[in-house]
């Protein structure tokens, strides 16, 4: 079975896969990467330097597309009365917006997020009661963390976060892409109103995925996770719009194109397994998931 049609019939379970490449193959991508964007974001800064008026609209269209996410997923990240979660929320469309971490390096965004953290356990417990491990309390604790911000506590920089925390930090990292791939994400009763926007286009899921893998924080592009799935799903994207070209097979279109949106999204895809995934582990590597990975590129890869 070739590579593109593992990636639309095959099944897989989600693990944080490590990877082989090393820092030079991940520096050598990257820099590819950023390059396109650089392109893109150059041209974009001549076209909107036309007038004042036209800098002025474009900032109320960012304000206005922040407003309308934090509205839209707000429901999907509950916390107590008085608090709130929009940092969390904003990174579901923009996990690549910075408010806390703005202007610090990794070590000082931990620093602050440490602060940021016992500032909130001091709420707390000077109102209706200490911080309980509830999902209202944990997004209340963590909810003007940006994405760059939750990373530094995912990975313990510094040493300064207990398990608990890290864990609370890698569910709403997974959280957040979970619902940017269109995949609920939150409390039971919310499903009711969820609507996935991608469930007659499992092409569009794989592309927001890619979306959402271009847009994390400098340090998670860093990674060789990072790298293993953006070359996976993007292989995959291009080897299905070259086999799309010639195909008259309109079955493939509507298929499901899961494998790699939800490698990124986390979604578990064996019924025996646990329905909660927002609080499942998902920092576990393996090499059975490394070797699906790698099954899934090009064999010149």
């Amino acid at each position: 079975m070739s590579p593109l049609n593992r990636v639309i019939h095959g099944q897989t379970r989600f693990m944080n896969v490590t990877s082989t490449f090393n820092s030079t193959a991940i520096l050598a991508y990257n820099n590819t990467t950023e390059a396109k964007a650089g392109s893109i974001a150059r041209d974009s800064e001549q076209a909107a330097g036309k007038s004042k008026n036209d800098d002025s609209l474009s900032l109320s269209k960012t304000a206005a597309d922040y407003s309308g996410s934090i509205a839209g997923n707000a429901p999907f990240f509950p916390v107590r009365p008085g608090m709130n979660a929009d940092a969390l929320v904003l990174g579901v469309t923009q996990p690549g917006a910075v408010s806390s971490s703005t202007g610090k390096t990794f070590d000082e965004v931990a620093i602050d997020a440490r602060k940021r953290m016992d500032q909130k356990y001091a709420q707390m417990k000077t109102g209706d009661m200490p911080y309980t491990g509830s999902a209202e309390d944990r997004n209340a604790l963590m909810g003007d963390l940006d994405r760059r911000s939750l990373n530094a506590v995912a990975r313990n920089q510094g040493g300064q976060f207990s398990k608990d925390e890290q864990d609370a930090a890698k569910a709403l990292m997974q959280q957040q892409a979970r619902l940017a791939s269109g995949y609920f994400s939150g409390p039971d009763d919310q499903k009711k109103y969820w609507k996935d926007p991608f469930a007659n286009d499992p092409v569009g899921r794989a592309k927001a995925a890619l979306n959402f893998l271009d847009k994390m924080s400098p340090e998670e592009k860093n990674t060789p996770q990072w790298l293993s799935q953006h070359l996976t799903l993007a292989n995959a994207l291009n080897q299905y719009a070259n086999g799309s070209k010639d195909s008259t097979d309109t079955g493939k279109q509507t298929g499901h194109f899961h494998n790699l949106a939800e490698i990124l999204a986390g979604v578990d895809t064996d019924p025996g397994a646990s329905k909660n995934p927002q609080y499942e582990q998902i920092n576990n590597a393996g090499n059975a998931m490394m070797d699906r990975i790698k099954a899934l590129m090009p064999a010149t890869q």
